[in-house]
C-alpha cells in the first residue's frame, strides 16, 4: 500500500501560470503534465531500468519542483515540527524527499504500463484549494482510486497530500515518524534517515 501510495505521489505532475487568471484547471495541469513523464518513462525504459540514478535525476528535474514539500515536511511531523530548529527542519524535508524519491522511483517503471484514469471533477474550483480525482486500473483486480490535494501558492498548483484507497500519504508517515520520535528523539529519525538514503544509493 505504502508504494502505491507514493507511486500516486509521484506521478502527480504539477504547474501553473504567474497569475490566478492564467492558471490551468487543476485536472488539466495534473493530466498533461502526467502524460509527459509517463511517456518520458515509456520511451526511456531500459536506460533507466541500468542507471537509476537517470530516474532518479528525472523525478527531480520533472516532478519535485512542483510539491510543496514543506507544506508536506510540516504536516508529516506535526507538532515535532513547532518544536524543531530551522536546521532540523530543512535536513529532515531534504532526506523524507530523498528517501521517497530513491525508495520509489523504480515503482514508476514498474507501473508505468496500467491504465490511469482521470475521473470528473466534483463541482468546481473554487478558492487555492483543489482536489484532483484518478484510478489506476490494473490488468488484474480493482481500481485503486487516487486523490490529489492541492493548493494554489505562488501563482502554481502544488501538491500537498495522496489519499489512495482513503489513506493520506501525510497520515501514514505521521503516524510512523511520531513513534519514532517519541523514542528516541528527531535527530535520530534524521540520522535513520540519511543512513537508510545512503543504503539506497550505493
Amino acid at each position: 500500500m505504502k508504494k502505491t501510495l507514493i507511486l500516486g505521489l509521484l506521478l502527480c505532475l504539477l504547474g501553473g501560470g504567474p497569475v490566478w487568471a492564467t492558471v490551468q484547471p487543476p485536472q488539466q495541469v495534473v493530466q498533461e503534465t502526467s502524460t509527459q513523464m509517463i511517456e518520458a518513462l515509456r520511451s526511456n525504459r531500459e536506460v533507466l531500468r541500468q542507471d537509476p540514478s537517470r530516474l532518479y535525476g528525472l523525478v527531480h528535474q520533472i516532478i519535485l519542483p512542483n510539491f510543496d514539500f514543506n507544506l508536506i515536511s510540516r504536516w508529516v511531523l506535526g507538532r515535532a515540527w513547532q518544536q524543531a530548529t530551522p536546521d532540523q527542519r530543512r535536513q529532515f524535508a531534504q532526506e523524507f524527499q530523498t528517501l521517497l524519491v530513491r525508495t520509489y522511483s523504480n515503482a514508476l517503471l514498474e507501473y508505468v504500463d496500467e491504465d490511469f484514469q482521470f475521473l470528473p471533477p466534483r463541482g468546481e474550483v473554487s478558492g487555492n484549494e483543489a482536489t484532483v480525482r484518478t484510478e489506476i486500473r490494473l490488468s488484474a483486480g480493482q481500481p485503486i482510486p487516487i486523490n490529489y490535494r492541492m493548493h494554489l501558492r505562488d501563482g502554481a498548483w502544488k501538491i500537498i497530500d495522496v489519499t489512495v484507497e482513503g489513506i493520506s500519504l501525510v497520515t501514514n508517515y505521521r503516524s510512523t515518524f511520531a513513534s519514532q520520535i517519541r523514542s528516541s528523539g528527531l535527530d535520530a529519525v534524521i540520522a535513520d534517515l540519511r543512513q537508510r538514503n545512503a543504503e539506497l544509493g550505493r
